[in-house]
């Protein structure tokens, strides 16, 4: 399979879903996998709002790049567009098929446990606590290294 969208699609998307594509941008870009955009959506966004400070200074501090985020509301367009939506859960995955016409999409949509076959589960950043950010940071930076892992090898197949 080709990609040339990844949409990584969290909750509200101020946090997880915002250092998951970040951190995967910067690896893709690292491999030098230049024609793959990778953007994140929420599921439930009631209005636009910046990231979350603690996951912006982080996510600097580790050397990705950052620009100015606002959360976005995952639509129709959004899926249609997409070659791959990856969720922070498997419940966000199967919301997803509920509330939206996948019918006649190329679109993949699954949990990124899934997409590369584990089953740990991403921790949940409650409040603005260094430490559970940083615990967040670890397993989505692991994560995303075999997302790309993957990414590139069906590229390269």
């Amino acid at each position: 399979m080709e990609f040339h969208k990844i949409i990584i699609v969290g909750e509200t998307n101020i946090c997880r879903s915002f250092m998951a594509e970040s951190i995967l941008r910067g690896i893709l870009e690292r491999r030098n996998c230049q024609n793959i955009e990778v953007i994140s959506r929420g599921l439930v966004v009631l209005f636009s709002e910046p990231v979350a400070p603690g996951a912006a200074r982080l996510l600097r501090e580790k050397g990705y790049k950052i620009e100015d985020f606002r959360s976005s509301q995952l639509t129709q367009e959004d899926l249609a567009s997409a070659d791959l939506v990856l969720t922070l859960t498997g419940e966000l995955a199967d919301r997803i098929r509920e509330s939206f016409d996948m019918q006649d999409l190329q679109t993949s949509c699954m949990f990124i446990g899934t997409f590369i076959d584990i089953e740990e589960q991403i921790p949940v950043v409650i409040q603005e606590d260094e430490e559970t950010y940083r615990n967040c940071f670890e397993t989505l930076e692991q994560l995303m290294e075999a997302v790309a892992d993957r990414i590139i090898g069906e590229i390269l197949v």
